[in-house]
């Protein structure tokens, strides 16, 4: 159900592929089962929309979980809120965004 929720931007062949999984550990094979990137040393670039909302006089709080498993020396993971006009399947790093946010590993 995941990839009619989730567009993968085909805006560059040699993007990475995501795939449903577990991971290496987890506390219930099924329950704990999200979407992981499958290849190292790769950008990978995917998108989900949501129904419009107004946060006008609230609080925004928008919430993501990051596992990594790989031993790497450096990487990251983003998370952009890009406005409704964006093209999913055309999305790279210079699309338009509202609100960016993540982190990166980077070499000691």
């Amino acid at each position: 159900a995941w990839t009619r929720r989730w567009v993968e931007s085909k805006h560059k062949p040699d993007y990475g592929r995501f795939v449903l999984t577990a991971g290496k550990f987890y506390g219930d094979a099924e329950k704990d089962k999200g979407i992981q990137t499958s290849q190292d040393a790769r950008f990978y670039a995917i998108s989900s929309r949501f129904e419009p909302f107004s946060n006008r006089d609230k609080t925004l709080v928008v919430q993501f979980t990051v596992k990594h498993e790989q031993n790497i020396d450096c990487g990251g993971g983003y998370v952009k809120l890009f406005p409704a006009s964006l093209n999913q399947e055309d999305m790279h790093g210079d699309s338009e965004y509202n609100i960016m946010f993540g982190g990166s590993l980077a070499p000691p």
